[in-house]
């Protein structure tokens, strides 16, 4: 369990940095809100991804040589597993999201 919870902590943190600072760069407009929502969701899961392998590789010997031999099948696993273990952090960062984009101020054009 302690793990878990340091594993989500992290995610969490990486996902909120980078969905902030994707939702303080996009423009406004309730189109490219909604699409940077998309690429939020999608950033936080490869960030789930890429911690799941990274925690694997250095929990498990060899882990990383094997994973070489089957490269899709290792980027399957990652997403997988990824999404089972990480969703409290997969979530915080769509959370992050958006909040910073709600939080944004409405540029109106002045008459």
């Amino acid at each position: 369990m302690d793990h878990y919870v340091a594993f989500n902590a992290a995610v969490a943190v990486a996902s909120i940095i980078v969905s902030g600072y994707l939702a303080q760069r996009m423009r406004p407009g309730v189109l490219l809100g909604t699409l940077g929502f998309v690429l939020a969701t999608a950033l936080a899961l490869f960030v789930a991804a890429a911690a799941t392998w990274l925690a694997a590789a250095f929990m498990t010997p060899g882990l990383a040589g094997r994973s070489s031999a089957v490269p899709l099948g290792a980027l399957a696993w990652s997403f997988e597993t990824g999404v089972e273990f990480a969703m409290l952090g997969i979530s915080a960062g769509m959370l992050a999201y958006l909040v910073l984009r709600l939080r944004r101020p409405v540029r109106r054009a002045h008459p």
